[in-house]
């Protein structure tokens, strides 16, 4: 196990750090993967820039040449960061200040160049920008605009093009506003006005996929600046807009739409108007003017703003009309309560009758609301997981998560699955794929955005949003980052070289090329200043799917690291052509590895045995499903037929129940996920009714949720531990015992199956081992029981069974030699206790529990089956 250690980077301005370094990194490495840029040039030790007084800690320095660290500095304490690796916990002074070490979004002034009323509720905003060749926008995002003799500010996105000469936006009037009322009475041209930006990841994809844009009120705004860049640009793609008002007086803009009309060939459109009085030729909303036919067969990419009904409308309409495009933005205006402390400014007017996406125009962030510092947990799990002590506003531990929220609803921390002791409302998903979706989050300017693509499973959709988030990214910093943000480019790209075996096409460790690859492509948006990209960026879900995908695989491009190295060297010399056509044949390139290895990866999955049609038309409910035993035992019942309800309380569940529910094999079961806690009743219930609900019955449950936590002698089990081990591994099977069994009397007839173990009789387990004392227990009483019912009750005992590594694990990982030695104790009983001195595989007991569940088993009950190699328990 590679041993971490933490880092406080203490910078000029008193703000202190803290990032995880690996013995195995350099403390560059791990910062830059933090995304804090501390200084770095050359970054193998030859020019000193990085250079920093180590207070306390030891480390381990790799090569560098005396002109960059002379002996007398190094006597001092003075170290290289890109060249030293930890041995113990750290502290550096950095010699610049946090503000440098993190990027922020610029700031500009401009000048009015005028103010026009549109209508009576809508005026446009023009501005010349001081500097404008430093502004480099996006067609969609926006800006946030000080409002003239207040300390506020609002959002708007841009209307005009992004090369466009004046700057120009579309401000919807709100009685009582601050804009509105230095618009209407104050403004003037010539008058001075701030901005910061541009923000927000509600913008155009570069794509050749015809597009569907719908825009509402002044989120018309961000739509203009989307088709003044593809006008600009020559493009060919088919574009069709349908725009929608309140009334008639919300109308403007349509002069400049037919010109638009006029001067692009592919481009088509109309308006309508929800008032009945309208003199427009269409009266309605925009759903009642979208046709199947603008979405082209589900290849067009829809981009969507307005108000929070329109939007909300729009996206229930094309899930009950079973539309799926290629890619799904959307953007809207939604009031939230701010985070406290937030400044007043920060929040959008708004008219409070009939909320207008043009009281804020067009950006994508989400509601972040913070706890206190003081009110979260110290310590979970035995584990540290904010340090101790006073904090200071910049006294933060930052991780590669630096931008997650701990959230009351969290369900999971350092890697250990946290449940809250209320309810869990359980999530019923159906048979059809569900799409990458980000759930609408609200920003402090007020803005909803979200973006949705087909499963990735089904479609590449997801890796096409992916090439084209990077290609926004580079057109914002192309030839305007500076040379320390090029080298920490360079420490990014040069982490993953390690990871790949380029003359054998195949990953050295798949896993740390995973995670050093995630940071490479991360970097590239924290250098646009804009943390709206980032999210936009990993809400894709790319790095879950290569860490899930790439987890055994056997191939990989072997250019795949080298495009890293190439594309700094493009970004350096700032050619952008040179720079998108890497990065496009990096896209091209990582898809082709991700889908071969996914492609392993399914068949490997694949039930080693099969009896088909063994469990045709039954209904069977599999909890723990989401992995393990659980999960290979639900992908065998499924292949023979069985109508699968699998049952688990991590996410992955969802994703083994669409993979099932995507295989159209002949004889095939269906699928489908349900999200419960099953150590409380109502967890258990609530996957019962599920699975009624779906299917009308249930003839067979197979509990699995269990599994030991720890591995220690009795004595060194402390007393919450015990009852940890206790509420993991019995409650599951008793509450679900409980909750399933009044349906099977009711029925009469039904079979349950659970899961003990061996370990009954093993060391270093002892609450485990009692826990499934406990279920063989429930088994042979239940079966005694229900059996007048015509219900058979048995269960099989698993021995060590070889399994990949655990996606969501039960535990904090073996910390001390003394724990991997108690563990090994485990391990060796094991294997010594088995006349077959192995493991077992996932596929023999998914066997031995399809057949105990099967028809086959019908004079089987309050049984306990062994399936241990020949260890009895």
């Amino acid at each position: 196990m590679t041993t971490s250690f933490d880092v406080a980077l203490s910078f000029e301005d008193g703000v202190t750090r803290f990032v995880r370094c690996r013995e195995d990194q350099t403390v560059m490495d791990a910062s830059y993967r933090s995304k804090i840029n501390i200084p770095v040039d050359c970054s193998d030790g030859a020019c000193g820039t990085c250079k920093s007084y180590c207070e306390s800690g030891e480390f381990a320095m790799s090569d560098y040449v005396s002109d960059a660290l002379s002996p007398d500095e190094e006597s001092a304490g003075y170290v290289l960061t890109c060249s030293m690796s930890p041995k113990s916990d750290l502290v550096l002074q950095i010699p610049t200040t946090s503000a440098v070490a993190r990027t922020s979004a610029g700031s500009f002034t401009a000048t009015v160049a005028g103010v026009e009323r549109l209508s009576s509720t809508t005026m446009s905003l023009t501005l010349d920008c001081d500097d404008r060749e430093k502004l480099v926008f996006l067609p969609g995002q926006y800006v946030n605009i000080a409002v003239p003799g207040t300390d506020q500010t609002r959002s708007y996105s841009f209307s005009s093009a992004p090369d466009g000469e004046q700057l120009t936006f579309l401000i919807k009037l709100s009685p009582g506003g601050v804009m509105s009322d230095w618009l209407e009475n104050w403004a003037s041209v010539g008058d001075a006005v701030q901005f910061t930006g541009p923000h927000g990841s509600f913008f155009l994809r570069e794509s050749e996929a015809p597009l569907l844009l719908l825009a509402g009120g002044t989120g018309l705004a961000p739509i203009l600046s989307i088709l003044r860049r593809l006008k600009a640009s020559g493009s060919a793609r088919p574009v069709h807009l349908i725009y929608g008002a309140t009334t008639d007086d919300d109308v403007v803009e349509l002069d400049t739409l037919a010109a638009l009309d006029d001067e692009m060939d592919t481009f088509t459109w109309a308006y309508t108007v929800a008032d009945e009085d309208t003199a427009a030729e269409r009266q309605g909303y925009v759903t009642a003017h979208t046709e199947p036919a603008h979405l082209h067969d589900g290849d067009a990419s829809v981009y969507l703003c307005g108000p929070p009904p329109m939007v909300d409308a729009v996206r229930s309409h094309f899930s009950e009309q079973g539309f799926e495009p290629a890619g799904f933005y959307y953007e809207k205006f939604a009031l939230a309560a701010r985070p406290d402390g937030e400044q007043e400014g920060a929040q959008p007017e708004a008219d409070a009758e009939t909320p207008d996406v043009g009281t804020v125009e067009g950006t994508e962030e989400r509601t972040e609301q913070r706890a206190p510092v003081e009110d979260l947990p110290r310590r979970m799990l035995g584990r540290v997981v904010l340090p101790g002590g006073e904090h200071g506003a910049g006294d933060a531990r930052v991780t590669e998560d630096d931008e997650l929220l701990v959230a009351d609803e969290a369900r999971g921390m350092l890697g250990v699955d946290v449940f809250p002791a209320s309810t869990v409302e359980p999530l019923v998903t159906g048979p059809a794929p569900e799409p990458a979706s980000v759930p609408g989050t609200v920003t402090t300017d007020g803005y909803e955005i979200g973006q949705q693509h087909p499963s990735i499973q089904v479609s590449d959709a997801i890796f096409d949003a992916r090439r084209a988030l990077e290609l926004g990214a580079l057109e914002l910093t192309i030839g305007r980052i500076t040379t320390q943000q090029v080298a920490g480019y360079r420490v990014l790209a040069e982490s993953t070289v390690p990871y790949v075996d380029v003359e054998n096409e195949r990953f050295t460790d798949a896993a740390a090329y995973t995670e050093s690859n995630a940071a490479f492509h991360d970097y590239l948006f924290t250098l646009t200043g804009n943390t709206h990209l980032l999210h936009a960026y990993q809400d894709l879900g790319v790095k879950g799917h290569m860490e899930e995908s790439l987890r055994s695989a056997t191939w990989c491009d072997p250019r795949c690291a080298q495009d890293h190295l190439d594309i700094v060297d493009a970004v350096e010399s700032g050619d952008r052509d040179e720079a998108r056509r890497l990065i496009s044949e990096h896209a091209e390139r990582s898809k082709a590895t991700t889908r071969r290895a996914m492609d392993e990866r399914r068949t490997a999955r694949r039930p080693k045995f099969v009896t088909p049609g063994r469990f045709a038309d039954h209904v069977v409910v599999i909890t723990g499903a989401g992995q393990g035993i659980g999960e290979a035992t639900a992908r065998r019942i499924h292949a023979e037929g069985g109508l699968v309800v699998l049952a688990d309380r991590a996410d992955t569940v969802k994703e083994v129940a669409a993979e099932l529910a995507e295989d159209l094999s002949p004889g095939v079961g269906d699928a489908v996920a349900v999200l419960a806690d099953l150590e409380t009743f109502a967890g258990a219930q609530a996957v019962v009714d599920a699975a009624i609900e779906q299917f009308g019955r249930i003839d067979v449950a197979v509990h699995t949720v269990g599994g030991t936590i720890w591995a220690k002698p009795f004595a060194e089990y402390p007393p919450e531990e015990i009852e940890a081990e206790i509420r993991r591994s019995l409650w599951p099977t008793l509450w679900c015992c409980r909750a399933v069994a009044p349906h099977m009397v009711s029925r009469g007839q039904g079979t349950i199956v659970n899961v003990s173990s061996v370990a009954t009789r093993g060391i270093h387990r002892v609450p485990y081992a009692a826990v499934k004392g406990g279920v063989n227990a429930i088994t042979s009483a239940l079966a005694l029981e229900l059996a007048p019912h015509g219900i058979r009750v048995a269960a099989t005992a698993p021995g060590g069974t070889d399994a990949p590594e655990r996606k969501t694990p039960r535990g904090p990982a073996s910390a001390s030699d003394q724990e991997r030695e108690w563990y090994q104790g485990i391990v060796d009983q094991t294997v010594e206790s088995s006349l077959m001195k192995r493991y077992g595989t996932l596929d023999e007991q998914a066997s031995a529990l399809a057949f105990v569940a099967s028809p086959e088993a019908s004079y089987i009950t309050g049984s306990v089956l062994p399936v241990a190699g020949g260890d009895l328990g």
